[in-house]
């Protein structure tokens, strides 16, 4: 799975400089807020119901969930599409806020189906599957991106991403239709009634963590414009891909290897953290300076005078990338811990710090102040949130808990 991840992040980063330098600032502003709306909504659809899949007790209480889920997430993305469509104007100027609420109905059904078919696959252990499908979706990706250019100038990353997304919810449907069955609706009822923390701690916390980390390019391109939006989004693009290359690497085997050591070995799920958090930070670091040095003067050289003040965004964002490194690989661990009302409150704090952030930029008219106060204030966030978690799985492996 490591290695197919690597192939395709190496694939994502190469096209993503491609695509930047033909579709320029505008088009990535939009293709970055409707990243960021999907990436909150598709949270939202599943009522992290989805986490079950993974945590279930065997493979028949597992395709349960699973087949739950694909009742339960077409009528929630009818309803959030709803809505999203009430508050759009607020954000949007009409012409584009149609468009864009469309395209985002449609992203969010299709995203959280397709973690849902993800989810089963990790409970299964068929890593390969997520592996190779995630090798073929960023090559369909980038294809169909450049192709709709020449038609869609302004929303072709936006219908190329959706048209990949839909190719891969075929692939990962044909796979999983031995497993689609009817849904055994009491033993959805246990499952709610057994584990409460999801719905009531868990999903408003992970809602709340969607809008903290994916807000900020709707508030620029409300309040900055669009250009400014998709510099943001580009440079977090260029810096989250080593982020999401270890995230989605790790996360789905930390996942499963940390619910079975919490059971079996706590003192050995302690010493596994630690070691994923140190290999994940060293990564990472080697990443932000070739980045921050060569990648700029290479960025520089392709850009030519286009996508101003890359280099300050990407050098003040590199703190706030290398903090989220610390923890969202073993994130997980809220879930195998039950410690959803923490992380209820740490993502309260970081959509504080969004509206605190932009309110003082803009107050000043700079960006720069804005981005500055966020990665410093989510920075140290994140950093004193691992150290919660490595104090916590101490305590419980010192004294078995």
């Amino acid at each position: 799975m490591i290695r197919g991840t690597l192939i395709a992040q190496i694939i994502a980063i190469i096209g993503a400089v491609f695509l930047a330098k033909i579709y320029g600032e505008v088009a990535y502003g939009f293709f970055g807020v409707f990243i960021s709306i999907t990436s909150i909504t598709s949270t939202i659809c599943s009522f992290q119901l989805d986490k079950l899949i993974v945590i279930s007790k065997n493979l028949k209480e597992s395709i349960n969930w699973y087949n739950f889920l694909l009742i339960i997430i077409p009528v929630s993305s009818i309803l959030i599409s709803f809505l999203l469509f009430l508050i759009s104007n607020y954000f949007f100027n009409e012409h584009i806020s149609l468009q864009l609420i469309f395209l985002c109905s449609i992203g969010t059904l299709l995203i959280t189906l397709n973690t849902t078919n993800e989810n089963i696959f990790t409970f299964k252990k068929e890593f390969s599957t997520i592996s190779s499908a995630k090798i073929a979706v960023t090559i369909c990706n980038l294809g169909f991106q450049f192709f709709m250019y020449y038609h869609y100038a302004l929303l072709g990353l936006i219908i190329g991403f959706l048209i990949s997304q839909f190719i891969l919810f075929l692939f990962y449907f044909l796979k999983n239709k031995n497993v689609v069955s009817k849904t055994n609706f009491s033993e959805i009822k246990k499952g709610i009634q057994s584990n409460p923390s999801i719905l009531k701690f868990l999903l408003p916390s992970n809602t709340i963590n969607s809008i903290a980390n994916s807000l900020m390019p709707i508030l620029i391109l409300t309040f900055f414009g669009a250009k400014e939006a998709g510099v943001y989004f580009f440079s977090l693009k260029i810096l989250g891909i080593p982020l999401f290359l270890i995230s989605s690497s790790v996360g789905q085997v930390y996942f499963q290897k940390s619910s079975v050591l919490y059971n079996k070995n706590k003192e050995e799920l302690l010493l596994l953290t630690k070691k994923i958090v140190s290999t994940n930070l060293l990564i990472m670091l080697g990443f932000l300076l070739l980045i921050n040095t060569f990648g700029m003067y290479i960025l520089d050289y392709l850009f030519v005078d286009k996508w101003a003040n890359l280099k300050e965004y990407t050098l003040i964002l590199s703190v706030l990338v290398l903090a989220r490194t610390s923890f969202n690989p073993i994130s997980s661990l809220i879930v195998v811990l039950n410690k959803n009302l923490e992380s209820l409150l740490f993502n309260s704090y970081l959509f504080i710090i969004n509206l605190i952030a932009i309110y003082v930029g803009y107050l000043n008219n700079s960006i720069i102040i804005t981005i500055f106060i966020l990665a410093i204030l989510g920075g140290i966030g994140y950093i004193v949130l691992l150290a919660y978690f490595l104090n916590h799985l101490k305590y419980i492996a010192n004294n078995n808990v």
